[in-house]
């Protein structure tokens, strides 16, 4: 990369490439983490090989984790200019790039792979909540791991790029937890003696939290909403639901968006077009995919069936 990488940093908000050589398919997904934050998930795939030198855009303070759903033969990699051969991987191979140093690969091989890109600040986060100090992750480009976690938890997100209409914030919050909490603890190097709070949440948090999601079941809300409204941090609510509800909370919002759909099925003749909308659906599809799923039957048969 050029020596005009420091002024390129602060030039680029979202995943890309600085080489004129693009992948066939490129589907970039966000989610607000914060107000001056975002997550992003991609999926990137090329049919052909012999695409040749690629290069992504510089993101400050992002690290890169790219999941291969492809074999790849060895790959010729440049981390801040130094040449480094990747071995051959399969599918299922894990990948961790640092983007705060430069990464260029020459690839000649078809590929699809899932990359996520995860803010260090996140990581740093996690570490002060356990009164420890995050180094980084564990991970050299000439290793790529198999990742059971990490490929199942890559598999739950393909749907966001597949219909990202359909996906709530809240779910993807649940799956950058998930992940983050993953890496951590398999690649994590943290320094200090961990403190884990066990602590759960009291019965007014619980209650403030159930209130403020039963007031915007129909809203795309996200973890870190619910945990203002409780007064605690995120990753206290997500550990108080499970110990207390024994649900995570986008679980319990989808449970009550179920329950809320059923009543008004079977409260009147409202068109499930509206329900759908209603409940915090993105339309009367997604709706019907979802109660199918979880009740065992379409909303139309099951309201029938009340009805009767």
């Amino acid at each position: 990369m050029s020596a005009g990488r420091e002024s390129l940093e602060e030039s680029f908000d979202r995943p890309g490439f600085l080489s004129e050589s693009r992948p066939e398919i490129e589907e970039i997904h966000s989610i607000s983490h914060r107000p001056s934050q975002s997550l992003f998930f991609c999926r990137y795939q090329q049919s052909k090989g012999g695409l040749g030198f690629l290069e992504p855009t510089p993101l400050a303070d992002r690290i890169m984790v790219s999941v291969e759903y492809r074999a790849l033969g060895p790959t010729d990699v440049f981390r801040d200019g130094r040449h480094v051969i990747q071995p051959a991987t399969g599918p299922g191979a894990l990948a961790l790039y640092d983007l705060r140093q430069s990464w260029v690969g020459d690839l000649r091989d078809p590929f699809d792979n899932l990359s996520m890109f995860l803010p260090v600040s996140t990581f740093q986060e996690l570490a002060a909540e356990r009164n420890q100090r995050f180094l980084g992750l564990r991970w050299d480009v000439r290793d790529k791991p198999y990742d059971e976690v990490m490929q199942s938890l890559g598999r739950a997100i393909l749907p966001a790029l597949a219909r990202p209409h359909e996906i709530s914030r809240l779910y993807l919050d649940h799956l950058f937890l998930a992940v983050r909490e993953h890496l951590a603890g398999t690649y994590g190097e943290f320094v200090g003696n961990p403190r884990r709070d066990q602590r759960g949440l009291t019965s007014r948090q619980i209650r403030n939290a159930l209130e403020y999601i039963e007031t915007h079941v129909a809203d795309d809300i996200s973890l870190a909403d619910i945990a203002g409204a409780a007064g605690v941090s995120v990753s206290s609510l997500t550990r108080g639901f499970r110990t207390a509800l024994e649900v995570a909370p986008h679980r319990w919002v989808l449970n009550r968006r179920i329950a809320l759909a059923q009543r008004l099925m079977s409260a009147g003749k409202t068109p499930l077009s509206e329900i759908a909308v209603l409940c915090g659906f993105a339309d009367q599809s997604h709706l019907a995919r979802v109660f199918l799923r979880h009740v065992g039957a379409s909303p139309s048969l099951w309201r029938r069936s009340v009805q009767w």
